[in-house]
């Protein structure tokens, strides 16, 4: 059974209960206005509507401005005081950010190179019982198409479900002609995070493009 728990012109919170852990799960959808002004109804929507909250909490979607000034590119440099509410809403949400897979930025104006803007604009938040739920969450940031924002695309999985399968890598796949390229093209994304997670991410994602490839080369292995 699902409930809306919170229906605001910016953010829509449900709750669904997820029988695999036997818990509520509270997941919120935000679609943020672009004025500050516009944002604090929001920001105070989602602090209210965490009195309500009692178990693991998901929030996600276009917050309309960035956390920090690196998560922009062209414009003017932007001031860390814009990005002020939002930071404190989420901590005092208890909420943390999963960071991404995938290209840098999820929005851009489209305009000509010399006035181009990126941003990321679009993040997931967890709180600690989420993460105690779903140990391994991979937030995706996926191709634009038709779109200025790029789609992102949430992973969760718990301790229940199956069992990691164990990748195995084969010596004579170095010698394949496209073998490097494989490796080139998963390197390339940008993984969000200190240097040991930005390892380990696209490590595992290496090892699911390998897989991936062999298959469609040698339906045996």
């Amino acid at each position: 059974m699902t409930i809306i728990l919170s229906n605001h012109d910016q953010q829509l919170t449900i709750k669904l209960h997820y029988g695999a852990a036997n818990s509520d799960l509270y997941i919120t959808a935000v679609y943020a206005k672009c004025t500050p002004k516009e944002r604090r109804e929001l920001w105070n929507s989602l602090e209210l509507t965490n009195l309500h909250v009692n178990g693991p909490w998901c929030i996600g979607g276009d917050f309309n401005v960035i956390l920090d000034s690196d998560k922009k590119k062209g414009g003017r440099p932007h001031r860390m005081n814009k990005s002020l509410e939002f930071s404190n809403c989420m901590d005092n949400c208890g909420m943390m950010d999963l960071g991404f897979v995938g290209p840098k930025y999820t929005w851009c104006n489209n305009w000509d190179p010399r006035r181009r803007i990126w941003k990321r604009l679009d993040r997931v938040f967890i709180n600690d019982d989420w993460s105690r739920i779903f140990q391994n969450n991979i937030v995706n940031h996926l191709a634009r198409i038709g779109s200025d924002h790029r789609p992102i695309l949430i992973q969760c999985k718990d301790s229940n479900q199956e069992g990691p399968k164990y990748f195995k890598f084969l010596n004579f796949w170095t010698n394949q002609p496209t073998f490097l390229q494989v490796v080139e093209e998963v390197w390339r994304n940008h993984v969000n995070g200190n240097p040991l997670w930005r390892l380990h991410q696209k490590l595992k994602m290496l090892s699911r493009r390998l897989t991936q490839w062999s298959r469609r080369h040698w339906q045996c292995f």
